[in-house]
This record gives C-alpha cells, structure tokens and sequence, in this order.
C-alpha cells in the first residue's frame, strides 16, 4: 500500500472505491504526456524497428498446421479504463468544450461525416452519414451542468457489447479535474482493450488544449 500511494502521488496511478472495494487504476494520461515530452522525438524510429523485428520473428511457421484466430469463436473479453487530467480552465469551459464534441471528435467511420452529441438526458451520440445513415455510439443516461455527463452504448464496437462511459468534472486547484471511466463487456478483444485506453487518451488531451486553447 505504501508502493501504491506513491504511485498515487505522483498522479500515475487513481483510486476508486466501490463499497468495501479499493480499485487501483493505472492512469495512462500522465505516462503519455512523458512519453510526448521525453521519449517522442528519439525513439520512435527506433521503436518501430524493434516491434517490427519482434513482429516478423513471432508470426508462426506457414509450413505449421495451425489454428488462426478466424477458426476460432468470438470470446467475451472486458474493458476498464480509468483516467484523470487536470485541466487549466474552468469547469463551465471544459464542460461547454466537452459537451460541443460534434465539433472536434477524432473518431469517423466514414471520412467526413458529421459527429453530433445531443446534450441532453435521452440525446444520441452518433455520427451522421446524410439520408437517415449513420452509427450510434451511445445515448446519454445523465447529464449534469458543469459536473457530469453519463453515456451508455457501444462506442463503435461492431459486435454485440454493454458498454458505457462517463467524465466528470470537479474544481482543482487553479482549474478542473477531469475523471473519464468506461465500462464494456461483451465482444472486446485485447487489441480493442488497448486501441480504447490510448483513443481515451487523446481525447482528454484534446478537451485540455480545447478549453485552454
């Protein structure tokens, strides 16, 4: 315990309960601000070349007669992910930021489609392709003004999945302390554990340069 509250203070590990429970999550947001300021520049080349490497000496023998991950059935995997950013703004401004993300979603299934977040108890989150087409990525369970928006739904996981996700808000010193938590069971592989943890990454990082911008 004495390991994990330095880990706390230093803001890379965050502490949730649940009932009786204590919940220790790794918080990917600092770890990649170091890996921004530090690591980035020098060992990106070098990186690539060593997973590369990895990558090509790990694929099996063709000559083998294995199983490939097509033969086999879709398992049930889960999703956890627990973050925390301090943000230099406001929490009107991060959640006006927040809640405007039609206007700066990364995601799109289709190039140039539209995002739309309807900020409201009952609004969809969706992306819209014109003509009534489009992808539902959640609709919002509970809202609360500059504190909490609560969104339940797949979030673009294309197999069959109970997913949702929630940020809130509250005062920090000199600004606004983010905590995003996202939830999903169902039909979510490692790779999709993985491509979620580092998509909630950058989307908290662009809320900060967005409401400090």
């Amino acid at each position: 315990m004495k390991h994990l509250q330095v880990l706390v203070d230093a803001g890379l590990v965050t502490v949730e309960r649940r009932g009786r429970e204590r919940w220790n999550h790794l918080d990917p947001v600092p770890l990649r601000l170091l890996y921004e300021r530090w690591l980035a520049p020098y060992a990106e080349n070098l990186a690539v070349t060593a997973l590369s490497l990895k990558r090509a000496a790990e694929q099996p023998d063709p000559q083998e007669d294995q199983m490939t991950v097509t033969d086999l059935p879709a398992g049930l995997g889960s999703l956890d992910v627990r973050a925390e950013i301090r943000i230099a703004a406001q929490r009107g401004r991060v959640f006006q930021t927040l809640t405007e993300m039609g206007t700066w979603w990364p995601h799109r299934f289709r190039p140039g489609s539209d995002v739309v977040f309807e900020a409201r108890v009952g609004g969809r989150f969706y992306e819209d392709w014109g003509d009534g087409d489009g992808a539902l990525y959640g609709v919002v369970q509970q809202l609360e003004q500059d504190s909490l928006v609560h969104v339940a739904g797949p979030m673009g996981v294309r197999g069959p999945v109970a997913s949702v996700w929630s940020m809130t808000l509250e005062d920090a010193a000199e600004g606004t302390l983010v905590t995003l938590a996202h939830r999903a069971f169902g039909d979510i592989d490692a790779a999709s554990q993985q491509m979620y943890a580092e998509g909630w990454t950058a989307i908290l990082s662009l809320i900060a340069d967005r409401s400090t911008g």
